[in-house]
Order: C-alpha cells, then sequence, then structure tokens
C-alpha cells in the first residue's frame, strides 16, 4: 500500500514573506487606483468645460468662456 504524503507546514519566514509580498502588491495597487481617479477627475472637469463652449486654463486650473487658451 502506498503511504500518505504528510504535507509540512510552511517555514514561519516563508509566510511572513507571502505576506509582505501580498500587502505590498496590495498597496501598490491601491495607489494605482488612486492616482486613476485623480487623472479621471481632472479629465473629467476639462471635458465638462469643454462641452459647455468653454476653454480650460490649464495653468489656471479653471474653465474660461471668454479667452481662447492653448494646450500646453
Amino acid at each position: 500500500m502506498l503511504s500518505r504524503y504528510k504535507k509540512k507546514a510552511a517555514p514561519s519566514w516563508q509566510r511572513k514573506l507571502v505576506l509582505f509580498l501580498g500587502s505590498l502588491c496590495g498597496a501598490t495597487f491601491l495607489l494605482f487606483v488612486v492616482w486613476t481617479v485623480m487623472l479621471f477627475i481632472d479629465w473629467a472637469r476639462v471635458d465638462d468645460c469643454l462641452d459647455q463652449g468653454g476653454s480650460y486654463d490649464y495653468e489656471g486650473g479653471e474653465c474660461d468662456f471668454e479667452t481662447n487658451h492653448v494646450i500646453p
């Protein structure tokens, strides 16, 4: 009869490494999501200004309906 394979528990350093790498990946993903949301909000602000017929002043960060601004 075949003897059963007894699985050994992972060493503590291996569990700590997996926890550390998982936390690092999670934090990186969270920062990427926050950065993406911030870019989307900025893009939506510019798009809303252009939809209303204005020109977005990138240096001032505001919508201008009188002056036509050039994209830097």
